[in-house]
């Protein structure tokens, strides 16, 4: 495939409106927008290139960039390339063009968080409080934009933690990982989708914030779209962009258990709304806020709990194994927790037990992905280009 995607802004004449608008090979392609509720967003081309250049690798498209691009982050950004390509079966690194520019930023700027009300950005809050002046949360992610009854909770919920901790609430929403789950999948996207939403913002803060998902035992060795090796490197000095809280799970849990304000708050639903109690990453974090808090009242989950299911603690990566351990340690000091530590043991024997198949050692199911993303862009290619003959015809 030997396209090109382009990316730019158009003209608006709201200073918290953004509209971003994809091309390939010239030809409308994607038309996305950014809003926020507070601060004026920044037309930075650095925004650009992060919103961009996953996708182009995941394509196989050259990138073009039509606005001004920080030269150390179009430096730092050939070896963030270099790593995702490394991740991929059959993705290498793109090539990408773009004027250059010297980022310069105003004074006095502060220093936010990405706050989803979950476990990660709860720990980040919490242990960077004394340092933070901001949560910015995003709508069109776990929350869709046409979700207006789950998007106004979460954003009543976020308020109320930044009233708590004296913050600004900064909320924004955007159509684009929607938009390109055709081409991307949101595991691959979400940390260079962030640091492009951070590049926006950069005129209010100067670091911002992304919470991390694992520890760093394990993070440096996980293909995943939010890494110690690629937010900073998607970040410019002047608008740093931090993975903060490399420690596992339980950890996370034990600090917020500290803080009745982000529990009071929690949101770890798969449901994207108030906590359901059923689902499994509510039934895990359940476990884990009982275990680590003594059976504590937990404020926001049901006060029924489902029956226990040692299949929820299944280990599915390294990561996961790592935080297995620690809960059975906090499991094992507490006491009375014998059928928890028996589950976790045999969910960490089997994931020792398994090989990687043929098909794992081979990585068939990034391959089937990857060809998958780009069946579906060269059919929108074709379809606009027929859609060109006729409009000419």
């Amino acid at each position: 495939m030997n396209h090109e995607i382009g990316i730019g802004f158009e003209t608006s004449a709201d200073p918290r409106l953004l509209r971003i608008v994809m091309t390939r090979d010239g030809r409308p392609w994607l038309r996305s927008f950014v809003r926020s509720s507070g601060p004026a967003l920044r037309a930075s081309g650095d925004a650009l290139l992060c919103f961009g250049l996953l996708p182009a690798i995941e394509l196989g498209c050259r990138l073009r960039i039509d606005a001004p691009v920080d030269r150390g982050l179009r430096a730092s950004s050939a070896v963030v390339q270099r790593m995702v390509a490394g991740w991929t079966p059959g993705c290498r690194p793109v090539e990408v063009t773009a004027p250059a520019a010297d980022s310069t930023y105003p004074a006095d700027r502060g220093h936010g968080v990405f706050f989803s009300a979950g476990i990660d950005s709860s720990y980040s809050l919490a242990t960077n409080r004394q340092r933070l002046d901001g949560l910015v949360t995003v709508i069109g992610c776990d929350v869709d934009l046409a979700d207006g009854e789950r998007a106004a909770w979460l954003v009543g919920n976020v308020r109320r933690v930044a009233a708590a901790y004296r913050l600004e609430p900064i909320v924004l929403e955007t159509d684009l990982p929607a938009l390109m789950h055709r081409y991307l999948g949101w595991i691959e996207y979400h940390g260079s989708m962030l640091a492009g939403l951070r590049h926006l913002l950069a005129d209010r803060f100067a670091t911002m914030r992304v919470a991390a998902s694992a520890d760093e035992a394990t993070m440096w060795d996980l293909p995943w779209g939010s890494h110690p090796g690629l937010d900073p490197r998607l970040g410019t000095p002047g608008a740093a962009i931090v993975l903060d809280g490399l420690v596992t799970r339980p950890e996370k849990v034990a600090r917020v258990l500290e803080e009745p304000v982000l529990l009071e708050h929690l949101r770890v639903c798969y449901h994207g709304g108030p906590n359901c109690g059923i689902c499994e990453k509510c039934v895990l974090t359940r476990i884990c806020l009982d275990v680590l808090g003594g059976g504590r009242q937990l404020p926001s989950f049901p006060d029924e709990s489902p029956p226990f299911d040692g299949r929820v603690l299944h280990v599915a990566d390294t990561s996961v194994r790592n935080d297995r351990l620690v809960l059975r340690a906090a499991a094992v000091r507490a006491g009375g927790h014998e059928r928890l530590v028996a589950a976790i043991d045999a969910a960490i024997a089997e994931f020792d037990r398994r090989r990687p198949t043929l098909a794992e050692r081979l990585r068939l199911k990034e391959r089937l992905r990857v060809w998958r993303h780009r069946r579906r862009f060269a059919r929108a290619v074709a379809r606009g280009e027929a859609a060109a003959i006729a409009r000419r015809g």
